[in-house]
């Protein structure tokens, strides 16, 4: 940290760390990166007073400063509605409508969408995308489990979009969605660029205090909110959890079902006519199950 790259560890006390906290929340750093930077600092600190090099941990009990804004609820995961994705969708450039509606329907992580290549999509009678690695921190990688080894299916709209696209700029090797350049996208250039501007001038953002002191606007919709938009309509479809969770690439249903259960039906839904019959209450029907009446 450039504060603190001259200072021995004996010199930082409780006050500093504090005010380290405060500034990055001042910046607008969200709970979560205070968080793992007092963790990665704690278990420094306590280090040191294991290998005798400092009396007191310095972390111990400093707390991390409330935020002044309502932050995004990190236990359920945001899904945009069909007609909201549309808005969406209609506010960015057109030469990237392609890129956010196949984030949607595929519900494929970022790092999976931009490290695809063409020879990864099969755009036949049947066609689907086959996740095999992932573009991640500018390298190219395999995925993080065995589970995330999928194939996808496409819808024939996409398809067809898809392959317009392949006409211009096909070669087996070379990435599905771009850059100018020829090479792998930047996520965070596309969502400083593209995703933010159109979420926020649609009013899903959130205001937060800037370095400088001043309001700042900051979107709510980011690359992971497709991915659960994609759930979303899958279980709106009737899919079950196990289908969902392939789909994703989850390692484990209960996983998928833990994140994803604010997104089931939450009713009872109608009666389960499995009654005995009686006479002039129910009817029967071709199969033998009685039916309500």
């Amino acid at each position: 940290m450039p504060a603190w790259e001259a200072w021995r560890l004996t010199q930082v006390e409780p006050a500093d760390v504090r005010d380290l906290f405060g500034k990055m929340r001042t910046a607008g750093a969200t709970t979560s990166s205070i968080k793992k930077l007092r963790a990665a600092l704690s278990a420094m600190f306590a280090t040191a007073v294991e290998d005798g090099k400092i009396r007191s941990n310095p972390v111990q009990g400093v707390r991390i400063p409330a935020s002044k804004v309502a932050e995004p609820e990190a236990c359920s995961p945001k899904a945009l509605t069909r007609s909201e994705l549309r808005l969406l969708l209609d506010a960015m450039p057109s030469e990237w409508r392609l890129f956010f509606e196949f984030l949607s329907q595929t519900g494929l992580r970022i790092s999976e969408t931009v490290g695809l290549q063409w020879k990864h999509l099969d755009l036949g009678e049947n066609p689907h995308v086959q996740v095999r690695e992932q573009f991640y921190k500018g390298e190219r990688k395999g995925l993080k489990s065995h589970s995330g080894r999928r194939d996808v299916p496409l819808s024939p709209g996409l398809r067809e979009r898809l392959l317009e696209q392949r006409r211009d700029n096909f070669r087996e090797d070379a990435p599905v969605f771009a850059s100018r350049a020829g090479t792998e996208l930047l996520p965070a250039n596309v969502y400083r660029r593209v995703l933010a501007p159109a979420a926020i001038s649609l009013g899903h953002f959130v205001e937060i205090e800037g370095s400088d002191g001043e309001p700042r606007k900051r979107s709510t919709v980011s690359f992971h909110t497709f991915r659960h938009t994609c759930a979303s309509m899958l279980f709106d479809a009737g899919r079950n959890v196990k289908q969902v969770s392939t789909w994703l690439g989850h390692a484990d249903p209960s996983f998928t079902l833990r994140t994803y259960i604010h997104l089931i039906d939450e009713g009872l839904g109608g009666p389960l006519c499995i009654d005995v019959p009686v006479e002039g209450t129910s009817t029967v029907t071709q199969d033998g199950v009685p039916s309500c009446v």
